[in-house]
This record gives C-alpha cells, structure tokens and sequence, in this order.
C-alpha cells in the first residue's frame, strides 16, 4: 500500500488513524482496526502468522455470526451429569422435577464453586484487551450521547435567553424611539420658548426703561430734603420755606403743591425721614436747587445744616437734591462709591439724570444702567 493511500486509513473502532505496521484488518468487513480495538496486545500480533492475520475477524462480525448447536450448555451439562434425560425431563412428576431442579441448583453451586464449568470447543473467549476496547466504545458512545444531551439543553436555555435579550432590546428600541419623539418635540417647543423668552426679556426690558423714565418725570418738580431732625409737631411746608429763606430764595405757599416726609429704604438706618416737597414746576425746582449750592459755596465752613433752620439740639448737615425713583437713588449710590474708588472729581444729578467726571479737563459720562458702571475707570 502506497503512503499516500495509506493516509486516510482509520481505525473501524475508534476512528483514530492506524500506524503503517500494526493493525489488522477483518476477512468480512474489509474493515481496518488497530490492536486495541481487535483487544490484541503486541506480542500477540506479533505472534501471529500471516494466515492467521489474513483470516481475522472483528467481534462485530464474530457477534453476528449464528451459532451452530446450542447442546452442550452449562444446564445441560449438569443434567448429563446427573443422569437425567433432557428430552423427557417434562413428564416427570412434579415432585421428581422438584427433585431433580433442586439437584441441579445444588450441583451447579458445587460445580462453580469447587472448578470451573467446561466450555465447548466452539465458544470464542474474550481477552482483556478486546473487553477495554469494547468498554472504552461503550464508555466513549454514553459520554457523546450525554454531552450531546447537555449542549442540547444548554443551547435550548441560550436560545430561550437570546430571544428575552430580544424581546427586551425590542421594548428599549421602542421606548427609546418614543423618547426621543418626545425630546425631539420638547426640544422644538423649547426653542421656541427661547426664542419667545428673548424677545420678551426685550420687551420688557425697554418697558422697563420706559417706566423708569416715566416714574422720573412724574417727580421732576420733587425735592428731596435728607438730615431735618423729626418732630410731632413739626410743620414740613414751613421748614421748606425757612429753608428757601435761609438760602437767599422767595419761596411762596402757592409754590409749594406738597410736602410729607417718605419712608427710609432701610430700616437698620438711624437717620431722620426724608422730606420731599412737590412744588409748582421744574424751574422752581431748579432754582432752589441753585441757591443752595451757591449757599454752599460761599460758606464752605458753614455749610447748610439744621442750626440753619433754627431747629434745637446737635448741628446736623443737610443735603438738598433732586427727588430719585428708588432705582435712580441706587445706582446713584453705587456711581458715588466706584467715582470715590477710582478718584473721579464730579458725580452729580441732572433732571433725574446721572453723571460722572474724573476731572475738569476730561468729558462728562452719563450713567444709565449698572452695566454703564464698567465705563468709571
């Protein structure tokens, strides 16, 4: 046999390939088998003759070949021994049966216990070899059909778990879609919503400015008097006019429309109530407003104060201005603290407006908003 047919030759058994030398092969079946399989051991192989290898059988042709006489059996053996006739031991009585069965039972123990029974010329025996061939098929046939088995139910329980997975990965894919519907359409409603939310943060910051105008126009003829010492009996109209006096300015009842003291901004704030008088017009206003900083100027060490008006106790300084809307008083304030900060000489109030100047030389700043306050530098 050439080398290359040789290759695919496989062991009948175990199909495990055979080695170049040693395996026999069966005078029936034609098929291949190495010395395991046959249940051969190597010195018997080798014992071997060359007719004896060419007229070998495999134990699956010599299991399937019919036997030729069924006489010489271990029972019928005993019987022969016992002399008792084996084709009419059934027309015995049943007492002689009973007898005869129980002199077999005690002669076949005997026989089995004392040497063993003779076996007929034609029965074939098997070597411990061919009986581990025959046990490590059996062995390795089970093991295939319980691995087969087990991958079998593992696969089954896979699949089952796949096809959750599945089921669960679909109801994610769906509610994930139907999420991002809704943030799809959220986020449309939300652009819109900015976008509305712009326009009015505008609006209503113009409106705003527009209040803010409005609510300073509406206190154009004000005046806002701070640091008049509080008194029950006080008369506020008076004290406005003895301050118009004081100053060099004719002041008449008629030109006064007004005159009450407000509420402090701050609580925490000792200082006395403002007083705020309403007079006829602007130019009123205005001129008042004049005197008392010419007055202040040509008495810088004795400026206007309460011993001024003539009212008792501590000198108390008194400041004039213009009337502010709450808003405009802020951001007054907040001028008057970064002008001192950044050493700006001029910060004063115009018909409700608010200016700065760091110095003669340099131009006036109107400060409108707080963001304006970034231009104080």
């Amino acid at each position: 046999m050439s080398a290359k047919n040789f290759k695919n030759k496989v062991c009948g058994g175990c199909r495990e390939k055979l080695s170049k030398t040693e395996f026999l092969k069966c005078s029936l079946c034609s098929l291949n088998y190495d010395l395991i399989c046959a249940g051969l051991s190597v010195a018997h192989y080798n014992s071997m003759t060359v007719p004896e290898r060419n007229g070998w059988e495999c134990i699956e042709c010599l299991s399937k070949r019919p036997k030729s006489d069924n006489q010489n059996t271990p029972v019928r053996s005993l019987l022969r021994a016992n002399n008792i006739p084996t084709d009419h031991r059934h027309d015995e009585s049943p007492e002689i049966s009973y007898v005869n069965t129980m002199r077999l039972k005690q002669s076949k123990t005997t026989s089995l216990t004392t040497s063993p029974i003779p076996s007929s010329g034609g029965c074939d025996c098997v070597s411990e070899e061919k009986l581990r061939a025959i046990i490590k098929q059996e062995v390795t046939s089970i093991l295939h059909m319980a691995i087969d088995r087990q991958v079998t139910d593992r696969l089954k329980s896979i699949q089952s778990d796949l096809l959750a997975v599945q089921d669960s990965i679909s109801f994610v894919n769906r509610e994930y879609e139907d999420l991002k519907k809704q943030i799809d359409e959220k986020s449309s409603v939300i652009t819109k919503l900015e976008a509305d939310s712009s326009v009015m943060s505008s609006t209503i910051g113009e409106l705003s400015r527009r209040l803010a105008v409005a609510e300073q126009h509406l206190r154009e003829s004000n005046i806002e008097i701070n640091g008049i010492p509080e008194h029950r009996s006080e008369n506020v109209c008076s004290v406005a006019k003895q301050l118009a006096n004081t100053v060099g300015y004719c002041l008449e009842d008629c030109d006064i429309i007004h005159a009450t003291r407000v509420a402090k901004l701050s609580n925490e704030n000792n200082r006395p109530r403002p007083v705020v008088v309403k007079l006829k017009s602007p130019r009123l206003r205005d001129s008042l407003l004049a005197a008392v900083a010419e007055f202040n100027r040509k008495n810088p060490e004795d400026k206007l104060s309460s011993r001024h008006l003539g009212i008792a106790g501590s000198r108390v300084p008194i400041y004039v201005a213009e009337h502010l809307t709450p808003a405009n008083k802020a951001l007054h304030a907040a001028a008057r603290i970064k002008g001192k900060e950044k050493k700006y000489k001029f910060i004063w109030v115009r018909n409700g407006r608010i200016f700065v100047r760091k110095d003669d030389k340099c131009q006036a700043i109107q400060i409108r908003t707080n963001e304006s306050l970034k231009f104080i530098v």
